[in-house]
């Protein structure tokens, strides 16, 4: 069987730290933790984020791209294939675009080129509904993974089926 795991990775990112705020994901056991969601070992695995660009005589952007950057290096040496959207400052606030997308864009391209038989989502944003409404319609089995005590009904409700994060699942991938 194919498996494909799709992290968002700001989703990710915000969800674990509200159960466990003091994990630090520039180290984490990003295989260990699809291999505790999946019960496999060899899936495809897809980090989805926006990237962080450095910002002239801006201290914050260079602590957030050198935390980014350990990121990707953890990643990159876990096998993990890192998928860039890009932050648009708004206003003065970063807003991550083109990561949505992205991740709707690989849910319904991986089902069309039959790259998956499974496609573990690791998101509560339901604007990527409509891709995985089209990939169940091929066939495909969408599993959608939340976080315990946040839990998208509209995502449930539109998947094959649900896998729920618990503290000590994360917790026991904490490296």
């Amino acid at each position: 069987m194919k498996i494909l795991v799709i992290f968002d990775g700001s989703n990710f990112y915000h969800y674990t730290k509200r159960i466990l705020p003091d994990a630090h994901l520039t180290t984490f056991n990003y295989k260990k933790l699809t291999e505790i969601i999946t019960g496999v070992d060899n899936s495809l695995v897809q980090y989805c984020v926006g990237e962080i660009r450095r910002e002239k005589n801006n201290e914050k952007s260079e602590q957030m791209y050198a935390g980014q950057q350990s990121l990707f290096y953890n990643l990159n040496k876990q096998g993990i294939d890192v998928v860039k959207g890009f932050m648009l400052k708004i206003d003065g606030v970063y807003q991550e675009k083109g990561v949505d997308v992205r991740i709707a864009l690989n849910i319904l391209k991986g089902a069309l080129k039959n790259d998956y038989d499974e496609c573990y989502v690791i998101s509560s944003d339901t604007d990527i509904i409509p891709a995985i409404k089209d990939a169940r319609n091929e066939g495909k089995k969408i599993i959608y993974v939340g976080f315990e005590n946040f839990i998208s009904r509209a995502m449930k409700n539109n998947c094959s089926r649900t896998f729920i994060l618990k503290a000590k699942n994360l917790s026991g991938c904490i490296q």
